[in-house]
């Protein structure tokens, strides 16, 4: 009995101490239920400002170009005080240009998306980031695209999207000529024509596109014969193959020989082509994954029913094509290590496998392995992304604009009828050859 008193006593006592002092007990849980629920501010070594330059990347949903960026910095600011970021809004046209000549001075930024270009990568002006990427993270990365930003066994960026271009169809206009796509989504460049024949009537015309140096929708059909441009191992330009000629005059006999294209094609620019399938006087007209959505979003407007559908295949029997565009994000060569892991640590912040989910507002594609079924559910999307698969990359050389500039020239003189595709080819070619000496 004394035993059974002095355990009641005891029991007694505990449940008066947490009736007293239960409310003091359950308001402090709730304070730290609240700190658990805030943003953890890391201690760092350094503090100070953090420039960074980028890109504008138009987001459907708000109509905004750089609000991605600004909230991943004030995010980031947030949990890192002390920490301040200076942005320099690029130019699309300018940019690239500007960034170099930046870099050659030495006047560069210390964060940029210029991973997965070669001048940088091979340049010797950034960061090598293998140490601080981990083995997981590495193989969540599509190989292809982590390895634009491999120089000599080394990572210097950290992919964060790509895009790639598409065939757009009216679906209406093609409803009205009972033109049918096939089932499976993949045609031959036979087909392609038939279709654009079809689709050709009283200043309607089957297909329209531009050509410009730094974009490469036309190159969907100019490489269906299995073209190639630099030669990956060496690095030679190999654009001077039958292949190469045969698939430029594929390109050019949609407009002189088959004339299902608009009259003005390869004289148009892009603004002045994709008003012409605005318009409803084109059928078929090569565009960016991002018009996509942007289709969608003045679909009321314009009252464009539209679907997507991967190049014409030739010879190579895969719908070949060049990539648009990859961003990688870069931190330029630091003095101060501690301010360098800061910038790493912002970069991979900002490419998180989390962060892909984002893409989507831009009509982006995701670069990770993870983030593949981000447009399952997205049938012209989902159909961009299988076929970037076949999409090559830019080719890995030093001076690929001053190539570019060259050869679209060449290709808008074949397309224009100044030249043959014979021709074309080896002007570019000689050209090209005095470039690279």
């Amino acid at each position: 009995m004394p035993l059974r008193k002095a355990f009641t006593l005891i029991l007694c006592a505990v449940l008066t101490f947490y009736i007293f002092s239960g409310p003091v007990l359950l308001k402090q849980m709730k304070e730290d239920y609240k700190k658990s629920q805030e943003p953890v501010h890391k201690k760092t070594e350094w503090t100070g400002v953090i420039t960074l330059w980028d890109y504008p990347h138009l987001d459907i949903r708000s109509g905004t170009r750089f609000s991605w960026i600004r909230s991943k910095i004030k995010q980031f600011e947030k949990q890192n005080p002390g920490i301040y970021f200076e942005f320099r809004e690029l130019d699309l046209n300018e940019g690239p240009g500007f960034i170099k000549a930046a870099a050659k001075i030495g006047a560069n930024p210390d964060i940029a998306p210029v991973g997965s270009d070669y001048f940088f990568v091979s340049g010797g002006y950034l960061e090598e980031l293998d140490e601080h990427i981990s083995f997981e993270d590495k193989a969540d990365f599509i190989d292809s695209i982590l390895e634009t930003t491999v120089y000599n066994g080394k990572i210097y960026g950290i992919p964060w999207m790509m895009t790639g271009y598409t065939m757009l169809l009216n679906t209406d206009m093609l409803s009205e000529r009972n033109v049918s796509l096939p089932e499976d989504g993949e045609w031959t460049y036979e087909q392609f024509v038939e279709a654009l024949k079809q689709l050709t009537y009283d200043g309607v015309y089957g297909f329209n596109s531009f050509i410009e140096p730094g974009n490469y929708n036309a190159f969907g059909i100019i490489m269906c014969d299995g073209a190639q441009i630099i030669d990956d191992a060496t690095g030679r330009y190999i654009f001077n193959t039958p292949e190469a000629v045969s698939g430029l005059a594929k390109l050019c006999d949609l407009k002189h020989k088959y004339k299902v294209t608009h009259p003005d094609f390869g004289v148009m620019n892009e603004n002045q082509a994709w008003a012409t399938f605005l318009n409803g006087k084109v059928a078929v007209c090569i565009g960016g994954s991002w018009t996509v959505p942007l289709l969608r979003n003045i679909q009321e407007k314009n009252e464009i029913n539209f679907t997507t559908i991967g190049f014409p295949t030739g010879k190579s029997d895969i719908p070949l094509s060049l990539s648009s565009t990859l961003r990688s994000y870069s931190v330029f060569k630091q003095k101060d290590a501690a301010k360098r892991q800061v910038c790493i640590d912002f970069i991979k912040f900002i490419t998180s496998g989390e962060a892909q989910k984002d893409l989507e507002g831009f009509g982006y594609f995701p670069v990770r392995k993870s983030g593949k079924h981000l447009y399952e559910n997205d049938k012209e999307m989902y159909t961009i992304q299988q076929n970037l698969y076949f999409a090559e990359h830019i080719p890995k050389v030093k001076n690929w604009n001053e190539i570019d500039l060259i050869l679209q020239t060449w290709i808008k003189e074949a397309v224009q009828g100044n030249k043959s595709p014979e021709q074309a080819v080896k002007e570019a070619e000689k050209l090209i050859e005095r470039l690279r000496k």
